[in-house]
């Protein structure tokens, strides 16, 4: 990015058409969401414990309400989400 996510999505969103997408990016995705700038998520949750990473959701972001409007789950148990944000 060449400058700061809330600024680069908002240009983006005003002077384009379509979808942008933000792959496995968790602070760019922690920066539109304290930006305001989300509104759908799709979340991956795999059933592994690694012992460590990123937090995607820690505190300081806004509170948010979201609806599930897509679920698929794998035969081994991994869950594909998608959440739109209420407004």
């Amino acid at each position: 990015m060449n400058g700061p996510v809330a600024d680069v999505v908002a240009g983006l969103k005003a002077g384009g058409e379509g979808d942008i997408l933000v792959n496995t990016s968790p602070s760019i995705t922690k920066a539109l969401l304290s930006a305001d700038l989300l509104d759908r998520m799709y979340l991956l949750v795999i059933p592994e414990i690694v012992g460590g990473g990123m937090r995607l959701f820690g505190d300081g972001l806004p509170s948010t309400k979201w609806k599930l409007v897509h679920q698929e789950t794998g035969d081994l148990g991994t869950m594909a989400l998608v959440h739109d944000r209420l407004r």
